[in-house]
């Protein structure tokens, strides 16, 4: 990527998953002051969809003697995602909850697992959905507006924040549980783009790798590794130019959100 060039990098940050937020390079400095107090486990995200504005509740355990043994102590902080929000999010703002249910205008969508933001600037750039199961239970007939689903179960999708409209908490008697209404259709909804898998990225870089007659003599030496569409190169020092054709070369794969090198 060119000096001038802004980070196009896009993050996924999953609910009730250990997260590091040093890289999304947005986080104002004074939370970097150590090193450590942006990683923990994202217990829950606070939401502003008007403006796509975001704060994470990490939650860390603590060291120390503690009595009674069983009980473990907890550090919960809530961080903005960048230095223009507020410090604590408006009464306002949604919270989003682990595994949350998601239900669109026309029913149960499915769950809630995470986030998308951009790198560069903290902002929210989709929510992630995993598509309902065991959908033809329920479906009984090709007009049902759920029916565009079917395609889709199990799959993640990408869904624009800004549809997220109202959170609710409902008590059952076997615990609370928590649901997401967003203002869109089946149809809207199944429409969004997916979340690619893994190894179906590793396999296409691996391809531009192979492709490349200039890369042949190291190609060997090189490694890839993908999380949540983050391609992590390892391998060989390249001249700047190589290995700036080769970045942009994997930018051009569809589904990758973001590259790190570790090129020599």
């Amino acid at each position: 990527m060119d000096a001038g060039e802004p980070r196009r990098d896009r993050l996924v940050l999953r609910l009730g998953s250990q997260v590091d937020l040093n890289e999304v390079l947005s986080v104002p400095e004074r939370y970097r002051q150590r090193l450590t107090q942006l990683a923990g486990r994202l217990g829950s995200v606070f939401l502003y969809p008007e403006a796509g504005e975001v704060w994470c509740k990490l939650s860390r355990g603590l060291g120390g003697q503690v009595w009674p043994p069983t009980i473990k102590r907890v550090d919960a902080r809530t961080f903005p995602m960048n230095s223009r929000q507020t410090p604590t999010p408006p009464p306002d703002a949604i919270e989003l909850h682990p595994r949350m249910g998601v239900e669109c205008r026309d029913g149960d969508v499915g769950r809630l697992e995470g986030i998308v933001l951009a790198g560069a600037t903290g902002a929210a750039e989709a929510l992630l959905v995993r598509v309902r199961s065991a959908l033809e239970n329920v479906v009984t007939s090709p007009l049902d507006p759920l029916a565009v689903f079917i395609p889709e179960q199990g799959q993640l999708l990408l869904v624009p924040p800004e549809w997220a409209k109202t959170a609710e908490t409902v008590t059952h008697t076997f615990g609370a549980a928590h649901a997401l209404r967003i203002e869109a259709s089946a149809a809207q909804v199944a429409h969004s783009l997916h979340l690619r898998d893994d190894g179906d990225l590793t396999q296409d870089v691996n391809a531009i790798l192979g492709k490349s007659p200039a890369l042949a003599p190291y190609l060997n030496d090189f490694r890839v590794a993908v999380h949540d569409g983050v391609v992590r190169l390892s391998g060989p020092a390249l001249s700047p130019r190589l290995r700036a054709s080769l970045e942009q070369d994997i930018w051009h794969v569809p589904g990758v959100l973001a590259v790190r090198s570790a090129l020599g």
